[in-house]
């Protein structure tokens, strides 16, 4: 199995916090995807469609350049990342399965000061008639509730890295020693617990804002993981030579 984590593209939360320009303010719970980022996307799909002539072999093209030739793409259920699978789906000619588990630490909230007391927002995220509207090609993994799959408030810090844990082991029950190639859209933050699940970095502390490190992942970058044997193996981290310098976010 080889898996490709690829995080969103620009966001309009990410473009805010860019420029600082009203990010507290304008902050939204569940952000859509800019210009900017749809157009990355599209770059990135294009860019995942590539097939060269060669001598196919799973294994021995750890750049790519042969192609990705993936067989499965998964996203989280937050609207930035429905709308990157969607795009690289569409282009692809795969079918988009989203996982709900996939989200983003956190989950979908707002914090504000009220009498000098933090109050988080009871936010739900998108449900089954929204994305029947919107996405009528994207597969459920299982089913949610008709208000929407998240359960309201802010996801407990003790979570993200449990959680990261079954995602990696749903992925494994189901692509594991074959040669599926497979792309979950993601986020920045949760990819970082994922990487620490797959390689079992400090299990001990579930908290990444107490480790002392972090990898940066840009916008619809790239990283590629594969799995032999019983080794995994961090092909290459942060991969987007295919964006034009103006679209690197």
């Amino acid at each position: 199995m080889q898996l490709y984590l690829i995080r969103h593209g620009q966001s309009t939360n990410n473009a805010r916090w860019e420029t600082q320009e009203g990010y507290e303010t304008y902050r939204t719970a569940d952000p859509t995807l800019t210009e900017k980022g749809i157009r990355q996307a599209e770059l990135l799909a294009d860019f995942l469609a590539i097939s060269k002539p060669g001598e196919e072999d799973f294994w021995r093209d750890p750049q790519n350049r042969l192609g990705f030739g993936l067989t499965h793409i998964y996203c989280s259920l937050m609207q930035r990342a429905i709308h990157t699978g969607s795009i690289i789906a569409n282009r692809l000619g795969l079918p988009l399965v989203a996982l709900p588990e996939a989200h983003e630490v956190g989950g979908i909230y707002l914090e504000s000061m009220v009498n000098d007391v933090i109050e988080i927002s009871w936010e739900h995220g998108v449900n089954p008639e929204f994305i029947s509207t919107h996405y009528p090609d994207l597969t459920l993994a299982k089913p949610i509730d008709e208000k929407g799959w998240w359960r309201g408030g802010k996801e407990d810090s003790s979570q993200p890295l449990k959680r990261a844990q079954g995602v990696l082991n749903w992925i494994k029950e189901r692509h594991l020693g074959s040669e599926d190639r497979v792309a979950v859209v993601t986020h920045g933050g949760f990819t970082n617990y994922l990487l620490r699940a797959m390689l079992q970095i400090s299990p001990e502390e579930p908290d990444n804002r107490k480790l002392d490190y972090r990898l940066i992942y840009n916008n619809c970058a790239i990283s590629r993981f594969d799995f032999v044997d019983n080794r995994i193996m961090m092909v290459y981290h942060n991969r987007a030579d295919f964006l034009t310098d103006e679209l690197i976010s």
